[in-house]
Formats: structure tokens, C-alpha cells, sequence
């Protein structure tokens, strides 16, 4: 070992942690002292040079506008004693309008909103203005708020006859072949007769007018004559037209008109024929047509389905779907007769054993007996049913 070397092995680290410390400190030392020199504001004259040198680069044709030295000289047009500053003045911001900070739909709505949320008074700010002002100590001695913001909607005048919601299709579903035959007659006497008018393309995106029994029975009295696939109206088509751009009333847009039997749209539909149901329909006559039938019957055509009809027939056909036949528990259960029986209670399916279980409060404790002891809950996990003959034939 040399003598020149420290005996405790981690003195050299010492020695280096003291020039890094001396090495740092006149770093800092130096770096305040750039900082300071940096922050002076008297500029250095080889700094007004270069200043000079870059303007007159930048600036070739006459002298450079604004001053030499922006961060220590003012413009020649500012006044030595006024302060300069980017801050709106007082003035500016007294007569400044408030900001209305809504959302767009909101300012523009025609429904009255609730007020902004405003904070209450301290007592002490209220008793400087009030002196007979006493704080409440009861619940009771409370001062009543008015209308809470979640009774807001329920007030009178708060919601508008346009904001009431009306359905455009009907409520009631026809189901009826014949009858959905007889609006399909009706619609398509309606779709013709805007056709010949002109009216089609301006009415096929509008709501028509629903009608009256009378403006039903006025459009079946036309009479469709088909040839090759067209179709020709006999009779009043103009009125038919006028009857579906009319607006409609208020009062009755909401009530519907007199529906039509069965017997009756039986009789109707015989008297026609089936030469009406072999006219042509293009894709504007099938658009008006799904249109009015779901107005009329509440019943829609979905557009993959509407894409392969050609004819009048086909868009009957994916119209008048059959009902689906009532189950017998169903049928069971509209009876008054059994509800009244005090001993007969009626599923709309087959009762199993765990069913019966649930029923007395019996299930939960099986369940948790079963996952304790690592056994399927139901079914056979997978297992087959004939798990011993397996086991004795060898296959497992």
C-alpha cells in the first residue's frame, strides 16, 4: 500500500464530494452575477452595435421604425409621463356589456329556465340592512324558496302546447288484412291523385293531413283503373289532393277518425278485385306509401323489406302480417273466473323443482350447500348422464 493513500476507503468520495461542492458554488456564484449583469437595465454599447447593425439589415429602404431599444427607450408618439399597459381601463370596463355565458339553445329557447343559482345573504349583511331582522331557529321559521328546481317543469306555463308530444303513427296497431287493404287503397288513390297534380314531390316528405270518415270514404269513391302495370283516377282527384294539404287543426289532431270493421273492409276489398294490387310503384310511390300506411295503421315497413317490392301486392303482403297465435296460459289469464279462485295459480310456463324452491325460501340454502361441497348449481357441468357405465366400460 502507498503511504500517499487515505486509509479509510470511502475518503476519496469525500474529497470529491467537496470540489463538486466549491466547483457548484462558483457556478452559482458566476450565474447570479451573469443573472444580475443580464438584468441591468443600462444596455452594453457593443449591444446598441449590434442592434444598430441588425436594424439596418432588416430595414434597408429609410430609417427603422420604433425605438433602438424597445425594453428601455417609448415610442417618439407616447408621452414620457403616461404608462403604458395592455389592461382595459375602468371606463372601458363599466360600460362593457355582461357576457351572456348560455349555451346557444338555451338563449334561444322558447321555454322559461330556471334562474341562475344565487347565494343567500350572511345574517350578518342582512341585519346592516334590516334591523328587525331575526334569524330563523326552527325548521318551521324558515322562509319558504318558491318552486324547487325539480318541480320546476310541473308549474303552469312552463311547458307550451308545441312542446306536447304527438305521435305521428297510430297508437293502435291495425292488424286486420282487409283492413290494411282498404288504407292501402286509400293511400295509394291519394299518392296518384298528388301525382297528377304535381304536388307529389313538394308533399312526399310532409305530414298529410289525417282526414275525417269522409275524406276516407271521398278517396275510396275514386275509382283505379289499371293498365300494363299503370294507373288511371276516375273522379274528383283534385278535391282528394286539397283534402291531404290542408293544416290540421289543433283541436282535432289529436282524435282519430272512425276506424273501419272488418265485415265492412271484407265487402270492400271483394268489390275490387285484385287488378289494383298489380300497379307499379317506383321508389318516390313506395316512400309516400310506407309514409301514409304507418300514419294510418301504425304499422311500418322496414327498408331492408322495402327495397324488393315492385308492386302494390308486395307491399301489402309485408304489410299484413298474421297476429301470432295466443298461447293458452294467455288466454287463461284474461279470465276473471280463475283470478277469483283463491287455490289456482297460473304460470305461463313449466314449474320446475327449483321454482317450488325459490317459492318457500328453501333455493339460497342449497345453492350455497352446493358451491360449498364443489357440485354443478344445475345442469351437470359438463358431466354426461351415464357417468358410471363409462367409468366401468373403461372410457374414463
Amino acid at each position: 500500500m502507498s503511504p500517499a493513500m487515505p486509509r479509510i476507503s470511502w475518503a476519496r468520495g469525500l474529497q470529491s464530494l467537496h470540489r463538486a461542492t466549491s466547483t457548484t458554488s462558483r457556478r452559482t456564484a458566476s450565474g447570479s452575477a451573469l443573472a444580475a449583469r443580464h438584468i441591468s437595465t443600462t444596455p452594453a454599447p457593443s449591444s446598441s452595435k449590434n442592434t444598430e447593425w441588425v436594424r439596418s439589415k432588416l430595414w434597408k429602404d429609410g430609417e427603422a421604425p420604433g425605438a433602438a431599444d424597445p425594453y428601455t427607450q417609448r415610442p417618439d408618439d407616447v408621452p414620457a409621463d403616461s404608462a403604458v399597459t395592455r389592461l382595459p381601463s375602468a371606463a372601458a370596463l363599466q360600460g362593457a356589456a355582461p357576457t351572456d355565458r348560455r349555451p346557444l339553445g338555451v338563449r334561444h329557447s322558447r321555454l322559461p329556465f330556471p334562474a341562475g343559482r344565487n347565494e343567500a345573504a350572511t345574517p350578518k349583511e342582512v341585519g346592516a340592512t334590516d334591523p328587525a331582522y331575526e334569524p330563523a331557529t326552527t325548521l318551521e321559521e324558515l322562509a319558504d324558496g318558491g318552486t324547487t328546481l325539480s318541480e320546476w317543469w310541473e308549474q303552469p306555463g312552463h311547458w307550451s302546447e308545441l312542446d306536447q308530444f304527438t305521435a305521428f303513427a297510430c297508437p293502435v296497431k291495425v292488424t286486420d288484412k282487409a283492413a290494411i287493404e282498404v288504407y292501402y287503397r286509400r293511400a295509394l288513390v291519394e299518392v296518384l291523385a298528388l301525382q297528377e297534380t304535381g304536388a307529389l314531390g313538394e308533399w312526399a316528405t310532409r305530414k298529410w293531413a289525417e282526414g275525417s270518415r269522409d275524406d276516407l270514404d271521398a278517396a275510396l269513391a275514386v275509382e283505379i283503373v289499371a293498365q300494363d302495370g299503370t294507373a288511371v283516377l276516375k273522379g274528383d282527384v283534385a278535391a282528394v289532393a286539397s283534402s291531404l294539404q290542408q293544416t290540421p287543426d289543433a283541436t282535432t289532431e289529436g282524435t282519430r277518425p272512425e276506424r273501419v270493421s272488418s265485415e265492412e273492409a271484407a265487402e270492400m276489398v271483394q268489390a275490387w278485385g285484385r287488378s289494383w294490387k298489380s300497379i307499379a310503384v317506383n321508389d318516390q310511390m313506395k316512400f309516400a306509401l310506407r309514409k301514409r300506411i304507418y300514419q294510418l295503421t301504425g304499422n311500418m315497413v322496414p327498408d331492408a323489406k322495402l327495397g324488393a317490392a315492385t308492386t302494390v301486392g308486395h307491399l301489402v303482403v309485408l304489410t299484413a302480417k298474421q297476429p301470432k297465435v295466443q298461447r293458452l296460459a294467455e288466454i287463461l289469464q284474461k279470465s276473471e273466473k280463475l283470478k277469483q279462485l283463491a287455490n289456482v295459480k297460473l304460470h305461463d310456463r313449466r314449474v320446475s323443482s327449483i321454482d317450488k324452491e325459490v317459492a318457500v325460501g328453501r333455493w339460497k340454502l342449497i345453492e350455497a350447500e352446493l358451491i360449498k361441497r364443489d357440485l354443478p348449481v344445475t345442469g351437470l357441468a359438463g358431466l354426461s348422464r351415464n357417468r358410471e357405465q363409462e367409468r366401468l366400460l373403461g372410457r374414463i
